[in-house]
């Protein structure tokens, strides 16, 4: 929109640079070419000052209490899909036993009662460790009731079942929660940087889940709410997965969570046993523990749990399908590598999904559990793990009569590979899988450059279309008159108003223009004229590749869930400013009616640029990747419509004054009137693909699709195929607005597997990952 006005004032000039003009009015033309230049940087300059200035929506007064109620509402939405999406219930939950963490990994127990006793009496605490021993569902008593300060440690081995405890335990404490008292919220530590601050990284983090939070608070000196919850203690911080960072990082990140979450702050943190011994002595500086909290060990599944369960799993005690686990069952000694691994609750998850029928199956044709007992090929836990991490993506998208998929097994591994390798090479090994961060997979320059192309190669289109239309009618070919769109001249033209510019730049550039006609099946020749098709398309390349970097300057990298009129004092001056200003220069040079119609024309620019921005989500709908894709899409098309109804609607005027008063005319006729619409329109069009694919996140995410597509063999809607190895398949899980996998075991294995196979979906090499790391 910003070259609008140097487009009209080029219009001007080369319109009169075609035929035998006085000096006079070839003075004037490079006069109103050069006022629309500086029109245009105008509008530029209240783009990037609006950029600075930008405003989100208050969020209408709401007491920081009344916003922690309602986001506890899709926090408990959240979390109770993504426990039944995740089997918990079915058929039965597991019941997870714990013991008091070894002496050595926590506070002394009398300290831990001492540093309590300053924020709550003495005698609501445990007397002893013993007192924390308990399964399932106490969890949620032994952190608010017998943990001292309300400070707790949850260690186990891989796969022994912390997250699935900490979903129960933040269910828990929703139930018991009061209004205004703190949310429970999980938080992956796997997508921390230690080096980045504690409560900067979770204020994030919860704008990334809760878009909504994102929004300025107006009671708390600007902050937005989520880092007002955060500062108001209304949010409990429950950090899942300290062994998930790297070893040389995790004895920092202790620190940094005691410094952030100090004694009296109640708090959960979790890690794997060893991990969490090894960040307690690094090998460098000072040992570190968690302070002021106590620690719990997870225990494994006792065999009696594990052999009941697969049996009622697979249909009940009697059935042929339970009986298929007789083998493993009676070789699953104390000690065993079938003991050991299989009293997990992953192993166990993995084994029921790629063993066990579901209700639409048969028996027959399912693997044979009793494969467990090839001593051949399985010989330690090791080989016994990786043996069902393999074998879990075939069994998951195995043929589902009830939720057909429409991939294959080897392509669905092949995409999730692919996946799997991203997160681990291009986003530094975090958890999350996030549609509107897939645009990393290329080079951001690459990607912006992609884009000012894609602007560039509309102009490019519409200036040839436009350009048709002229050389058809000035050639005699009246098609379009029948229609209405075409007057006596082409002046008068809504089609063609844009398309003359090519042609005009030629003669300003003193190159000949061509005075061929084609007929209207070959105006893609117009452009094979040298110099001038040449240097047109060489212009409008350029002009798009502008248009698509001034966009940039507010580009929006995640998603949007409207546009939203934000058009506060500031930028209201600054649009006066420049319109008053552009408007006093014309009128100088040409008169009042040409200063009125170029600062009607300059004040449109900038309120268009300046005041359209998107809101996020709302607090109270429960944020998930499919919905916030629809939310930027609707975005998306209101930002392509609403620069073209403005340029057609609004500029169209506006330019006809100004054409009508630097022409000296004082009639404002409908040929005018017409041509400065169709020139607002086209402009409309070209700054709404700009301001589309750069201010919603769905623009990027269009374009990286279609590198994904040819790159990694990407299903087109991926959004349906990641929803679909979440809702249907058990292969990822939802945590907010991200996608994970179910197990980081899974992602590192696949990573192992896409550097150890072959890149094609169709060939499955045998696999020589060894034991996913820990």
């Amino acid at each position: 929109m910003s070259t609008c006005c140097g487009l009209v004032g080029l219009w001007w000039t080369a319109d009169k640079l075609v035929g035998p003009l006085d000096e006079f009015t070839d003075a004037l033309g490079v006069g109103f070419g050069a006022l629309g230049v500086i029109v245009g940087a105008a509008a530029l300059a209240v783009s990037w000052l609006g950029y600075r200035a930008d405003r989100r929506e208050h969020v209408g007064g709401l007491p920081i209490g009344d916003l922690a109620d309602a986001l506890a509402l899709p926090v408990r939405g959240q979390w109770e899909a993504e426990a039944q999406l995740r089997r918990l219930n079915d058929p039965y939950p597991l019941p997870v036993s714990w013991q008091p963490a070894d002496e050595n990994l926590v506070e002394p127990w009398p300290l831990l009662l001492q540093v309590a006793s300053r924020h709550a009496p003495q005698n609501q605490w445990a007397a002893r460790p013993e007192d924390l021993v308990g399964t399932d569902t106490e969890i949620t008593d032994i952190l608010t009731r017998r943990a001292p300060g309300r400070r707790l440690l949850v260690l186990g081995e891989p796969g022994a079942g912390k997250t699935m405890l900490l979903v129960v335990l933040l269910l828990g404490l929703l139930d018991r929660r009061s209004p205004g008292d703190a949310v429970p919220v999980i938080f992956p530590l796997a997508s921390w940087n230690p080096k980045q601050s504690l409560e900067a990284w979770m204020a994030n983090r919860l704008t990334t889940d809760y878009p909504a939070l994102s929004q300025h608070h107006t009671g708390y000196s600007g902050q937005n709410t989520a880092r007002a919850l955060l500062d108001n203690r209304l949010i409990l911080p429950i950090l899942d997965g300290l062994d998930e960072l790297a070893p040389s990082s995790r004895s920092a990140a202790l620190v940094a969570i005691n410094a952030a979450l100090p004694p009296g702050r109640p708090m959960v943190l979790s890690s794997r046993s060893t991990e969490y011994g090894q960040a307690l002595r690094p090998g460098t500086g000072v040992p570190q523990r968690l302070n002021g909290a106590a620690g719990i060990v997870l225990e494994p599944l006792s065999l009696d749990t594990v052999a009941s369960y697969l049996r009622r799993d697979a249909g009940g005690e009697g059935t042929l399908a339970a009986d298929r686990w007789n083998p493993v069952l009676d070789r699953m000694t104390q000690g065993s590598p079938l003991a050991t691994v299989l009293t997990t609750p992953l192993a166990l998850f993995l084994a029921r999904t790629i063993y066990n029928p579901r209700p639409d199956e048969a028996g027959p044709h399912l693997p044979n559990p009793a494969e467990l007992c090839n001593t051949e090929r399985i010989l330690t836990e090791s080989a016994l793990r990786t043996h069902l991490l393999n074998a879990f993506i075939p069994a998951a998208y195995r043929p589902h009569s009830l939720h057909p998929c429409h991939w294959t097994p080897a392509r669905a591994e092949h995409v999730l590979r692919k996946v799997a390798n991203h997160l681990e090479r291009r986003r530094h090994g975090t958890v999350d899988i996030v549609w509107w961060e897939l645009r990393y997979a290329l080079p951001a320059p690459v990607l912006t450059a992609v884009i000012g192309a894609m602007v560039g190669l509309l102009t490019l289109v519409l200036s040839a279309a436009g350009h048709a239309v002229v050389r058809f009618h000035s050639g005699g070919y009246y098609f379009f008159n029948g229609c209405g769109l075409l007057c006596d001249s082409w002046e008068g033209s809504w089609l063609s108003g844009f398309g003359t510019f090519p042609n005009f730049v030629a003669n300003v550039l003193s190159i000949p223009p061509t005075d061929h006609v084609y007929p209207p099946w070959d105006w893609w020749q117009l452009f094979l004229d040298w110099p001038t098709g040449i240097t047109s398309a060489f212009i409008y390349v350029t002009l798009g590749c502008l248009i698509g970097s001034v966009a940039n300057l507010r580009s929006r990298v995640v998603p949007a869930r409207r546009l939203h009129w934000s058009f506060n004092s500031r930028a209201l001056a600054l649009s006066l400013s420049c319109s008053l200003a552009t408007g006093g220069l014309a009128g100088l040079g040409y008169g009042p009616l040409a200063g009125l119609s170029w600062a009607t024309i300059t004040f449109a620019i900038c309120a268009i640029t300046t005041g359209v921005t998107a809101l996020p989500a709302e607090v109270q709908t429960a944020a998930s990747p499919m919905t916030l894709l629809r939310e930027d899409q609707r975005s998306f098309v209101q930002f392509l419509l609403v620069p073209v109804l403005a340029g057609g609607f609004l500029l169209g005027p506006g330019i006809a004054l100004g054409y009508t008063a630097a022409d000296a005319l004082l009639d404002l006729n409908d040929h005018i009137m017409s041509a400065g619409s169709g020139i607002g329109f086209w402009a409309g069009c070209i700054l709404g693909l700009a301001l589309a694919l750069n201010r919603t996140a769905n623009g990027r995410f269009l374009l990286i699709r279609l590198y994904l597509i040819l790159h990694w063999k990407l299903p087109w809607n991926v959004m349906a195929f990641f929803d679909d190895a979440h809702r249907h398949r058990g292969v990822l899980r939802q945590v907010g607005s991200a996608y994970q996998f179910r197990h980081l075991d899974l992602q590192r294995h696949l990573v192992a597997l896409d550097v150890a196979t072959p890149a094609s979906p169709a060939v499955r090499a045998p696999s020589t990952a060894s034991d996913p790391p820990s």
